[in-house]
Order: structure tokens, then C-alpha cells, then sequence
């Protein structure tokens, strides 16, 4: 069994506290351990000025799972970090959505539902919910906009005042990620990455610090 505390130039232990230290918590200007804290830090859990690691904290970051940094890569991140790992969905929060028919019954005085854009003859807003329009009256600072989305489905907001309901709010249906070969041209390039991010991980991390690990135990 190794040292359990170690401190100097080059320190190798449990913990260890040195210029280049390397241990399951190192500490140090280079640090090497499953947690790791220094000015260059590899490791598992990683906080530097340049970290490497499974998760990252650092000026220029990379965490293959997750990195918050100033500048970096990683499979998700905090800052003017590259995602690594492909987001199918959209990350907008969308509200719930219900039925109109849903909505009234319930004890709700405020609700969304997906409805279709149109534009009567006489030049007034109604909202379709199927082949049928629904039955509420549309928020006057609404009508222009509304009117530059003709023929479009959105979500509504719809509001219960009195004994009517009112449109009040609009918030876009996102397009679905997969029907889009932006997306899937984005995908690859991520995936490309994440593969050149884990061979890196594997040389630069993974197999110094088992070497290192090997020596804190032997």
C-alpha cells in the first residue's frame, strides 16, 4: 500500500499536494487523481485553468460528460462551451397543453391549446382546433400579429374572463429536430468530436491516471 498523504515536487499518494501530484485527490500546479485541483488538472472531477475530465471546471474546460468553463468542449456545458453530445429535442421549456374542450371543463382559468391561424372574410382572427373554430374572443394587442401567422398552428394561451375565454398569449410549435438535415449534418459533427474526445480522454486521462493509481496502491 502507497503513502496515504504525500507533499513535494512530485508527490504520489491517497492525497497528494505537490508541483506534480498525482493520487486519488492531487492537488498541485499539475494534478493527476480522480479528483483533481491545479493550474493543469486531469482527472475524473477536474477544476483547473486548464481541466480535462470526465466533468470539468476550469478556464478552457473539457469534461466528456460535462464541462463549465470560459471556453471548452464537453458532452453538455456552462459558458462558451461546444456540446459534444447531440440534443434531439428542443431545450425550450414548452408549457402544457390541452384540449379546448379539456380546458373549459376544468376549474383552470388559464390554459394552452395547439390551434390553427385563420383569417375570416370579414377580416377578423379565429383559432381552429380540427375543422371547427373555437368559441373565444382574441386579445386585441393579438390581431396583428396573429394576422402575420394566417394558416399557421401555434400554441395559444387562452384565459378565462368571465364567462368567455380569451386568447392572450402565442408561443411556436418548434419543428421537430429529425425532419431537419441541418440537425442531422450538426449530429455528425458532434459525434465525430465526441469519438475524438474520448480517444483524448482515454490517452490523456484514463490510462495516466490508472498508471498513477497503480503506483498510490502498489
Amino acid at each position: 500500500m502507497g503513502k496515504i498523504f504525500d507533499a513535494g515536487q512530485e508527490a504520489t499518494g491517497f492525497i497528494a499536494v505537490g508541483q506534480f501530484a498525482t493520487g486519488f485527490i492531487a492537488i498541485g500546479q499539475v494534478a493527476t487523481g480522480v479528483i483533481a485541483i491545479g493550474q493543469a488538472a486531469r482527472g475524473i472531477i477536474v477544476v483547473g485553468q486548464l481541466a480535462v475530465g470526465f466533468v470539468s471546471l476550469g478556464m478552457l474546460s473539457c469534461g466528456l460528460m460535462g464541462a463549465v468553463g470560459m471556453i471548452g468542449a464537453g458532452g453538455r456545458g456552462l459558458g462558451l462551451i461546444v456540446p459534444l453530445v447531440p440534443r434531439l429535442r428542443d431545450a425550450r421549456e414548452l408549457p402544457s397543453v390541452s384540449g379546448f374542450d379539456e380546458l373549459t371543463r376544468s376549474d383552470g382559468s388559464q390554459g394552452w391549446v395547439q390551434a390553427r391561424i385563420e383569417i375570416a372574410p370579414d377580416q377578423s382572427v379565429r383559432f381552429y382546433e380540427g375543422v371547427a373554430p373555437l368559441p373565444v374572443r382574441v386579445d386585441a394587442r393579438l390581431r396583428r400579429l396573429l394576422a402575420k401567422h394566417s394558416g399557421r398552428t401555434l400554441l395559444v394561451s387562452l384565459s378565462r374572463r368571465g364567462a368567455d375565454w380569451v386568447g392572450d398569449g402565442l408561443m411556436e410549435v418548434p419543428e421537430s429536430r429529425l425532419k431537419n438535415p441541418r440537425w442531422w449534418a450538426i449530429w455528425a459533427v458532434q459525434l465525430a468530436l465526441l469519438f475524438v474526445a474520448c480517444v483524448a480522454f482515454w490517452l490523456a486521462v484514463v490510462h495516466p491516471l490508472a498508471d498513477g493509481l497503480s503506483r498510490v496502491l502498489s
